[in-house]
């Protein structure tokens, strides 16, 4: 039932953004405002009537939010404000803090966290990267330390008993969207290293995480699925690692058959030796970790 909820809340408000992409041309500016900040006024009204503790009301909440920013869009398209991108970010992000706070709901909380950061990566690449404060490459670090944090943080909560935030679904996503920010730059660096400026810090950003998310959720907060999002990407690097040194050692000749062939198939053998490797840390993971607590 809370996920037909979700997937309603979802439909409405895709509606609601596909409205105006399809109309925009044809609608007045008074309408656009109407539409929107009507929808957004009927949100808030029905969250506080049906009540911040109970689904309906938080899921309401959810769609204001998300209606914010969709008001702010508005704005921007019809006054033309001249605001860089990163801004109406920065300001949405800004202004659903209170309702994210009070509404107590995990959902809430990623979207806000989706806000911030994508404010944080356009931040990043429209102001420091051109003005040379801050190398491109980092920026994908930068996000996944910001994350890293607000895992450290949902776990720090709900060991203190903030039950709302304990679904095991919360730190997979988490964990997941930190590893994925973290292992592109690392990744890249290994594949491309000439291209690549702070090679080292990328790579050792992801490597300090992978050894410290490992440690935390085999010894500290035992999670098998925790466990194999880790070691999966951790596979995939070290398939990186063996792609750089085939090509090297090798090369990708696509032109020669028989370095096409030599190198494509050292490639295979390598992929295997990886994985093979990975499903036997992770089987031997999984009865080590049998029955424990996520």
């Amino acid at each position: 039932m809370r996920a037909l909820l979700a997937l309603g809340v979802g439909q409405f408000l895709a509606g609601v953004v596909f409205f105006f992409a399809y109309n925009w041309n044809d609608l007045p500016d008074i309408a656009k405002f109407a539409v929107i900040e009507g929808a957004l006024a009927i949100a808030v009204g029905g969250a506080l009537l049906a009540g911040l503790d109970r689904v309906f009301g938080q899921m309401l909440l959810i769609a204001a939010s998300v209606l914010t920013g969709v008001l702010l869009a508005v704005i921007g398209q019809v006054y033309q404000t001249g605001a860089d991108v990163f801004e109406l970010f920065a300001a949405w992000a800004v202004l659903i803090l209170p309702w994210t706070i009070i509404s107590r709901h995990p959902v809430h909380w990623l979207l806000w966290l989706v806000v911030a950061e994508v404010a944080l990566v356009l931040y990043s690449e429209q102001v420091l990267v051109p003005i040379n404060e801050m190398p491109s490459e980092l920026v994908w670090v930068l996000v996944g330390v910001t994350v890293a944090v607000a895992l450290a943080c949902r776990e720090l909560v709900v060991h203190r008993g903030m039950a709302w935030l304990s679904g095991h679904w919360t730190r997979l996503v988490l964990l997941f969207a930190g590893m994925v920010a973290l292992f592109a730059p690392a990744a890249g660096q290994v594949v491309d290293v000439d291209t690549f400026k702070v090679g080292p810090v990328c790579v050792g950003a992801f490597v300090l995480a992978a050894i410290v998310a490992s440690a935390i959720y085999w010894r500290v907060r035992p999670d098998f699925a925790s466990l194999v999002v880790v070691i999966g990407f951790v596979d995939t690097f070290v398939v990186c690692i063996g792609y750089r040194m085939i090509d090297e050692g090798i090369g990708f000749e696509f032109n020669d058959v028989a370095p096409a062939l030599s190198s494509f198939g050292a490639m295979i053998v390598w992929a295997i030796a990886a994985t093979g490797s990975a499903a036997v840390v992770m089987r031997r993971l999984r009865g080590n970790l049998r029955g424990s607590p996520s």
